[in-house]
């Protein structure tokens, strides 16, 4: 019996060893406070807003094509150019162009003469049919020869235009404002009318944001639309910031029924061309402000299996487990809908060890680093679940 005796009471020297080690019980037997960190439910206007991956677009796409054939004589810009309207992009050989045009010319003027003598001829022929010595089939030989002259000579004419449009062609000009994609051809080669594109032309200032957005959305965003404005914020994958802020322009006539989404679009500025063609972004479509609501920092709520909790550190410094119901987040930010009120002080880090009831030593959270804010919703993912959940 001496023996077990023993053994019994160095079992419980090192358990109590142990509960001491981690904290539980300080050497007088009393509860360790669990040391937390804290900080402050507050209520201020945050964004309500959809979130979406967007797909940046052109606002305009032009192939150039050449409208003549011939041998490129001069490229007038470099790969990448900013191009404006109307500005020269290749020069066509035009000697040919210019051959022809001289012979419609030339042609006109022929042409002209022949009709003016017709008519010289049916003047004649009129008065001496009123004479009496000329017959009625002369006269109206002498105006069917004056007619024909008359549509050959307008004839001539469409051809000195058609000529001199040729001649037009041959130097191909920006159809639109924007950045010059891959040079195709280059001086030397011939190319021939409306085959294929030269170069390609994108409008990028400003410039499209296409993206899909749930359809139980769709009401929302239509009833703002009504109102007014619908703002669109866009930022680049990866990025905190967000780069541009434009106004919602297109929705489409179709829900797609495979996804169960419907696209959108926005047009943006993007006056320093920070977005591209063919990037993916993130994209927020601003509906409205919560003038006061209740939010937390992120790390604040955390998932159990009977549901999303945060633990509220009373005025004793005792931890207590309250459920909340979190309405949706933005940036680093939760906001709550029901669980918590203003100015309580809920822990946001320390809670693997705390169980409803548990004695705290509780210190405020760091000021969070400056740095642009996130206002965009976005699905929050459970967070760690700790003891006594």
């Amino acid at each position: 019996m001496h023996a077990k005796s023993q053994s019994l009471l160095a079992a419980a020297l090192l358990l109590a060893a142990g509960c001491s080690k981690n904290g539980e019980a300080a050497p007088n037997g009393k509860a360790r406070p669990v040391p937390v960190t804290i900080a402050s439910v507050e209520q201020k206007p945050m964004p309500r807003e959809v979130r979406a991956v967007g797909t940046i677009e052109a606002y305009q796409t032009v192939s150039v094509l050449a409208q003549v054939g011939g041998e490129i004589r001069t490229v007038h810009f470099k790969e990448g150019d900013f191009v404006k309207k109307d500005e020269p992009l290749f020069t066509i050989d035009t000697r040919p162009y210019r051959v022809t045009l001289s012979e419609a010319r030339a042609r006109l003027v022929r042409d002209q003469a022949l009709a003016k003598q017709a008519k010289t001829e049916l003047d004649r022929m009129e008065k001496l049919v009123a004479e009496g010595v000329a017959s009625q089939q002369e006269l109206d030989k002498a105006r069917s020869e004056k007619a024909s002259a008359e549509a050959t000579v307008q004839a001539d004419r469409a051809a000195v235009s058609g000529a001199a449009i040729d001649v037009s062609y041959a130097a191909i000009r920006a159809p639109i404002s924007g950045r010059t994609g891959s040079l195709l051809v280059h001086a030397g080669n011939v190319v021939k009318p409306m085959d294929k594109a030269l170069v390609t032309i994108r409008t990028i200032r400003p410039i499209y944001v296409r993206f899909s957005v749930p359809e139980l959305a769709l009401a929302r965003v239509r009833a703002h639309l009504k109102s007014g404005n619908v703002s669109v914020r866009v930022r680049p994958r990866g990025q905190d910031a967000w780069t541009a802020k434009g106004k919602l322009t297109f929705i489409e006539n179709t829900i797609d029924p495979a996804t169960g989404t419907i696209d959108m679009k926005a047009e943006l500025d993007n006056a320093d061309e920070a977005l591209w063609p063919g990037q993916f972004v993130d994209a927020a479509v601003e509906l409205e402000v919560e003038a006061k609501a209740l939010v937390v920092p992120e790390p604040a709520v955390q998932s159990g299996q009977d549901g999303d909790h945060v633990f509220v550190v009373s005025a004793d410094n005792h931890a207590e487990l309250r459920h909340v119901k979190v309405d949706r987040q933005v940036g680093h930010e939760i906001v709550l809908a029901s669980g918590v009120k203003a100015g309580d002080k809920v822990v946001t880090d320390g809670q693997i060890r705390l169980a409803p009831g548990s004695l705290v030593e509780a210190k405020a959270a760091p000021a969070p680093a400056e740095k642009p804010q996130e206002p965009a919703e976005k699905t929050r993912a459970p967070a760690p679940r700790g003891e006594g959940q």
